[in-house]
């Protein structure tokens, strides 16, 4: 356990001004070495073209049965646009609120940039088509989405920043915002837009990015020898 330095005298204006959980550099550089292997060999399978499996575990995750479609595709809504939206204000005032400093949004954003732009970029070299395309009886359950198919930025987007806020919140926020990003990865295959390697080649961004932003924190607010330190987060 660290000693307490938020709230010091002398301390940044922007040091969060309760205690923080600090992540281990070891556990931060496993997170990135596992998203850049995650998303390698998802982005092998899918240039190598042996994907058949790919569309069929598609098709078995968007062809629900009716029954089962009314329960979840009300559902998906919460990780469509205006869920996402909500979601996104909600952790902003959170940790503003929690940490009165706004380095976890200024940490947070920078994550979900970063995210953003990597997934972007692999799309433009990938260039596979969406499943809603090429895929048979596919059912679209919201609008066309805009880019290619691989990977999916949406995934990227939730776990970057769930992953990048874990020092900032309390232990079961970071469970449920974990949740949370692995779900809109599952909405992304649910309404449509995404086949499973487009989601878990976002995901291997996502935990990759997570993790450097797990580095930064740790090297801003725990000094070279932070990997040693932790401070418990408060309920």
């Amino acid at each position: 356990m660290a000693p307490d330095n938020h709230g010091r005298p002398g301390a940044p204006w922007w040091q969060p001004r309760r205690a923080i959980f600090l992540v281990a550099p070891a556990t931060s550089w496993t997170l990135i070495a596992a998203g850049v292997v995650l998303f390698a060999g998802a982005a092998a399978l899918a240039a190598g073209g042996t994907t058949g499996w790919d569309a069929a575990l598609y098709r078995d995750l968007n062809e629900v049965p009716a029954a089962l479609a009314s329960i979840l595709t009300p559902l998906s809504r919460l990780f469509l646009f205006g869920g996402l939206t909500v979601v996104g204000v909600l952790a902003v005032v959170y940790v503003v609120i929690r940490n009165r400093t706004a380095l976890p949004v200024l940490i947070g954003a920078a994550a979900a940039t970063l995210a953003w732009t990597t997934a972007n970029l692999a799309k433009v070299i990938a260039d596979r088509p969406r499943p809603y395309e090429t895929v048979a009886h596919a059912i679209l359950r919201q609008q066309p989405a805009h880019g290619t198919s691989f990977p999916s930025s949406h995934t990227a987007v939730a776990l970057a920043t769930a992953i990048a806020l874990v020092p900032f919140v309390a232990r079961p926020v970071a469970v449920v915002a974990i949740v949370y990003a692995a779900l809109v990865g599952w909405s992304r295959m649910y309404v449509g837009v995404h086949y499973p390697l487009d989601v878990l080649a976002g995901a291997g961004i996502g935990v990759a990015i997570g993790g450097l932003a797990l580095l930064a924190s740790t090297r801003m607010l725990g000094g070279a020898d932070a990997g040693a330190r932790t401070h418990e987060p408060d309920p």
